[in-house]
């Protein structure tokens, strides 16, 4: 055995992917993965640095382990990940205890770039255009659900994110090793695949030309198995009548988009460089929901961004009242070095940003509690991922909830199966959970 190693995972569900492919290829090498800090030699913090909150849990956690190699187990001390990719030198500079920082296209390296570090300080961030990877290695985190990233990279230029500096331009994995991947999640009992990159609705503009989602899900849905297959982070430029079509007629595509809109004011729409204005948004809004009438769908909006007022931020709110979504998440601006939004004055004080983040989500928890009322007596497909011994509950998902995110649904049954899906008749309604109990016996599985 080489070492004892610690992977601390840090930032979005991509992150994630990239830990996971990590763990496997070290395992490989022959070191033995600990979740226990405290035993590893060779501790490894997976870094964000999308916003200022998620850098600042980045150095926190790098401090934190630095304590440890001074006090503990731990030789060898190693970051990598996008905050890493943005600010290499300042972190070799004020944290002395790193033994090395490797960005985001070269962790694949990692178990050979371990031997080198030793006695010597390592700087790694040139490489970024890995984008396919050893699928047979990877370790997936949960047993039933997994995040399958079909790209890298970005080449939208909104405003105010630092992600094209840090990940590149926009790279597609092909369709035959995504597929590849899948099939064999698959068939190692994965029962919910999330479509993941920077940008999912751009798939494929790299090497066809033009965007190729709908042709990505066609070859995913004819993957034997029961599963579903969700769609996360949907620009919103690039959702067609083609790829509503694939949505709306696949049984194992849930149906549920994630759409990042950010705003809906025409003057900070064009300040934050978004395609779309406030007519062609909710137009796109009534469109998927005539063309995919039970879909849900998740958005994301940005308060406080410079220069936002008090009309900017009641156009969004009423925006948020009139189409009622199924679920949303928000998000204080944070002004991020290198932008074009850092730039723009005035800055909203942080405690008005806090003041409208808090009346946004408030809002939106109403409209979540009548939402979920809608579904009382209704009977809905959970995919089942655990069981509480203690309230002797089941708790999954619907097709409305993405992982991690959204709500989940806990129901009485049976005999139930962990990673099936059942048929639930749902009783209770909560801001944002479900309560119900299953009708459809064992023997007769609920899919889709």
């Amino acid at each position: 055995m080489k070492g004892t190693v610690a992977l601390i995972t840090l930032g979005c569900d991509k992150n994630l992917v990239d830990s996971e492919y990590l763990l496997g290829a070290i395992m490989e090498k022959g070191y033995l993965i600990t979740s226990d800090v405290r035993k590893a030699d060779i501790i490894i913090i997976n870094t964000c640095g999308f916003i200022r909150s998620a850098k600042q849990e980045s150095i926190n956690t790098i401090l934190e382990m630095a304590r440890l190699k001074q006090k503990g187990n731990c030789k060898l001390l190693i970051a990598t990940g996008c905050l890493v990719q943005r600010y290499r030198d300042v972190l070799l500079k004020e944290i002395p205890e790193l033994d090395a920082v490797i960005g985001t296209g070269d962790f694949l390296k990692f178990p050979d770039l371990i031997e080198q570090i030793k006695g010597s300080k390592l700087s790694i961030t040139e490489n970024q255009n890995v984008i396919n990877y050893d699928i047979k290695k990877r370790i997936n985190t949960f047993k039933y659900i997994s995040y399958v990233k079909i790209a890298e990279g970005c080449n939208n230029c909104c405003s105010y994110c630092a992600i094209p500096q840090i990940k590149g331009s926009y790279r597609s994995r092909t369709i035959e090793s995504i597929k590849e991947e899948v099939e064999l999640l698959v068939s190692n009992g994965i029962r919910e695949i999330n479509i993941v990159a920077q940008d999912t609705t751009s798939y494929g503009i790299d090497l066809f030309g033009k965007p190729s989602l709908p042709e990505l899900l066609k070859a995913l849905v004819d993957i034997k198995g029961e599963f579903w297959i969700r769609i996360l982070y949907a620009y919103p430029t690039n959702i067609d009548d083609k790829l509503l079509e694939v949505i709306s007629s696949s049984p194992k595509i849930v149906k549920y988009l994630d759409i990042p809109l950010q705003h809906i004011s025409d003057r900070i729409l064009k300040l934050m460089n978004r395609p779309m204005n406030s007519e062609q948004i909710k137009k796109l809004i009534e469109k998927i929901r005539n063309r995919v009438p039970d879909i849900a769908i998740r958005t994301t909006f940005i308060v406080g961004f410079p220069t936002e007022s008090e009309e900017d931020f009641r156009k969004l709110i009423d925006f948020v009242k009139e189409y009622r979504f199924d679920r949303v998440g928000a998000f204080k601006y944070s002004q991020e070095e290198g932008t074009y939004a850092a730039s723009l004055k005035p800055q909203v004080p942080e405690k008005i940003k806090q003041k409208r983040f808090d009346q946004l989500m408030r809002i939106q928890q109403l409209i979540s509690k009548k939402n979920n009322e809608k579904m009382l007596g209704t009977t809905i497909t959970v995919l089942t991922e655990s069981y509480d011994p203690k309230s002797k509950l089941f708790i999954g998902r619907s097709q409305k909830d993405a992982p991690e995110v959204d709500g989940i649904v806990l129901f009485k049954g049976e005999k139930c199966e962990l990673g099936q899906f059942y048929k639930v008749k749902i009783t209770k309604a909560f801001e944002y959970d479900l309560f119900g109990e299953v009708v459809v016996p064992l023997e007769k599985k609920a899919f889709p």
